[in-house]
């Protein structure tokens, strides 16, 4: 929950005489009140990477310092629900020697309404995840229903959530594959169980990932979130990170290493984002997509 106070910045100069270069222009971290937060220290330049519901990415697209409106709300509006619920977790079991070791193994139902994954996550530790599709709202007025729906709150909604999923695995047909999934999920203590929702942005646009004032750039699932039907949010973060550096530490001043950065990142972004789209359509469905890993790997800090 850190962080989820800030509603905006403002800007003050950091004087510690008269000469000019001790003149720099600092910000702040406000709350929605508009009040400082009194323990963040002020900083020539705010990093926001705030995840899917962005604070930052909200004041960067309206181009103001202060979200007036409630902050939850504001940082949602470009945020659409891509009609899944991912279920994770990591468990201390080998997958079995009849898998292939060190490779990720799927299986989908025929009407999509299932994508179900396991692979290793280290020694004797396996890691699986259960891709639900939603119902989504119809023309007729009709809500959608979420797999989340009627699941009590707290730890009784983990267990819930663990009994609801092992049944639905259950009606599938019988499959050697799904079996070894049950086990692996009768094995995994319920409170260790992740649950999401797929969120991503609605577009990326051409919008610069920088605000106009210089005071904010994102990066991470704040400038780019995408679908995780590739698994990439975490390493297009690291990409922004190395990108952001290297523009900084080259650029002639502050100003022209953002638009460098931008300009750098967008292109890529927006076809991650595309393709990633694209693959969470077709693989629900079993569906055979384009394989983009040479692409994804063969990036170099520009």
């Amino acid at each position: 929950d850190a962080g989820k106070d800030i509603a905006g910045y403002q800007q003050q100069n950091n004087s510690d005489g008269d000469d000019d270069d001790n003149n720099v222009q600092h910000v702040n971290m406000i709350d929605a009140s508009g009040d400082p937060i009194a323990d963040l220290s002020s900083t020539p330049l705010i990093i926001g990477a705030d995840g899917v519901r962005s604070a930052f990415r909200a004041l960067v697209r309206k181009d103001v310092t202060h979200l007036t409106t409630d902050v939850i709300d504001a940082s949602g509006e470009d945020v659409k629900y891509g009609g899944r619920i991912n279920i994770k977790a990591v468990v201390n079991k080998s997958l079995g020697e009849e898998y292939k070791s060190g490779h990720t193994h799927a299986c989908f139902a025929p009407d999509g309404s299932m994508a179900v994954f396991a692979g290793p996550a280290g020694d004797e530790s396996t890691y699986w995840a259960i891709s639900v599709a939603d119902t989504t709202a119809n023309n007729e007025g009709e809500d959608a229903v979420t797999f989340m729906d009627g699941l009590p709150s707290g730890s009784d909604g983990k267990t819930a959530l663990k009994e609801k999923l092992l049944a639905k695995l259950n009606s599938l047909d019988s499959d050697p594959y799904i079996t070894t999934v049950i086990d692996l999920i009768n094995e995994t203590s319920a409170d260790k169980i992740f649950c999401q929702k797929s969120e991503e942005a609605k577009e990326l646009g051409t919008h610069p990932l920088h605000s106009a004032d210089g005071r904010v750039v994102l990066a991470g699932d704040a400038a780019h979130a995408m679908s995780a039907s590739y698994g990439q949010a975490a390493n297009f973060a690291l990409e922004d990170a190395a990108t952001l550096a290297a523009c900084i530490r080259d650029g002639d001043d502050l100003e022209a290493a953002l638009k460098d950065y931008s300009k750098k990142r967008l292109d890529r972004c927006i076809e991650m984002q595309t393709r990633s789209a694209e693959r969470a359509a077709k693989a629900m469905k079993g569906e055979q997509v384009e394989d983009v890993s040479k692409w994804i790997f063969q990036w170099e800090i520009a």
